[in-house]
């Protein structure tokens, strides 16, 4: 074996590898990307020897809010460095000195209320979203976003009771913060830069009507539970199956 191309060859995989994965305390999210990506969107990640790409497919409605979770972080060489190549010369003119003890900050949000997600997206205004996840096992929902925004509304998103992710202008999204039951900022995707994301998948079953649906939304590195399948034609052929 020739051990110092074997060598090169692994350097070159790991190096490959950090270019679309990061570390945000203990997930492992890829990367931002040319393309723009948002909390909730879906698409196909697809992954290359030198790059990664997440390409969107859908922007699908959610006409009632999705409680989201929101986790102030403070920014590393990594962290910083990442958002740097994903912002368009410092667009949130964060000052990053690692040698400071005080660093600025960035959000990881991330969508908790799965059910909620999985009823919005078998909604009517949602067929063609619905249909696209049927015909693609690779299809993944974005689920959680780290992103770079000024520090008065990290401050702003701490004092909130609640924020939800909801529909803003169209094909875009924004969130909502509450207070006192009521919205009283709203933030959109817009005015921040997000630099990397994680992303879910979705299992299929049936329902108490003998319906190929939505099961659950799992983590990237998840199995499906017991008699759901990542593929929508493979549950539609396992319900068959045990109907006979």
């Amino acid at each position: 074996m020739n051990y110092k191309v074997y060598g090169i060859a692994v350097i070159l995989a790991l190096s490959c590898i950090g270019c679309y994965s990061i570390r945000v305390n203990k997930a492992t999210m890829h990367t931002s990307t040319t393309n723009p990506v948002a909390l909730g969107v879906i698409g196909v990640q697809e992954d290359h020897m030198r790059s990664s790409d997440f390409k969107v497919f859908s922007i699908p409605g959610y006409e009632q809010k999705i409680r989201v979770g929101i986790l102030p972080v403070d920014f590393n060489t990594a962290t910083f460095e990442t958002y740097m190549k994903a912002s368009k010369g410092n667009a949130q003119s964060i000052n990053y000195v690692d040698s400071l003890d005080v660093k600025p900050r960035f959000v990881t949000v991330e969508l908790l209320d799965r059910v909620s997600t999985i009823a919005e997206l078998q909604e009517e205004y949602n067929t063609q979203t619905l249909a696209y996840l049927k015909s693609q096992k690779e299809a993944a929902i974005v689920t959680s976003v780290s992103m770079a925004l000024p520090e008065s509304f990290i401050q702003e998103m701490n004092k909130a009771e609640a924020v939800f992710l909801n529909n803003g202008g169209y094909k875009q999204y924004q969130l909502s913060l509450i207070k006192e039951g009521k919205p009283y900022k709203t933030i959109n995707f817009a005015e921040v830069t997000i630099f990397a994301y994680e992303l879910s998948f979705f299992c299929w079953g049936e329902n108490d009507r003998k319906q190929i649906t939505i099961a659950d939304i799992i983590d990237e590195k998840s199995p499906c539970s017991r008699n759901t399948y990542r593929d929508a034609g493979k549950a539609r052929e396992k319900m068959n199956y045990f109907k006979l």
